[in-house]
């Protein structure tokens, strides 16, 4: 199975990369933690999707639990015990919204009407496979503060290594 290194950059739209800077399972809750910096020359909204492979039908719940430049600390939730490998994919939202006209699609239409069509695109999709993932027992939700000293944490480390 296909399994995204932490600290391995991803190339996306020739514009930046995404890197996994944390990636932690904790079967006790049946979530996954993820802190992802993404290098991006635009400030679009970000937004995310997850599947697993053992249930790939389903779109698991993914959370947003802190954010700061660049840096994104998510929580996919309702993982399943044996998820096998997670499809993580992320998408630039576009401030702009499409507007479509109902009738110009379907001519028998009677009434003028209008629909707002979101317009996103695919960043990247990063993969995480079960049994190269690290595992922690007991966790509980941390606070917006624990998850900046996390953020500032791995930018220290990555000013070291530079």
């Amino acid at each position: 199975m296909y399994h995204i290194k932490t600290y391995e950059a991803v190339s996306f739209n020739i514009t930046g990369t995404v890197t996994i800077e944390n990636r932690v399972y904790h079967p006790a809750n049946g979530s996954l933690d993820m802190v992802i910096k993404m290098d991006q020359t635009d400030e679009e909204e970000v937004s995310f999707v997850a599947q697993e492979k053992a249930n790939p039908n389903i779109k698991l719940p993914v959370h947003l639990l802190y954010e700061d430049d660049g840096y994104y600390v998510v929580r996919v939730s309702d993982v399943s015990s044996n998820w096998e490998a997670l499809a993580f994919d992320l998408y630039q939202e576009n401030e702009e919204k499409e507007t479509v006209n109902v009738d110009d699609v379907t001519s028998d239409s009677e009434t003028d009407s209008t629909e707002e069509i979101d317009a996103h695109a695919l960043i990247a999709t990063l993969y995480s496979d079960q049994r190269k993932t690290k595992s922690e027992e007991g966790k509980e939700t941390k606070s917006k503060q624990d998850y900046a000293l996390l953020v500032n944490d791995l930018e220290k480390q990555f000013v070291k290594k530079k």
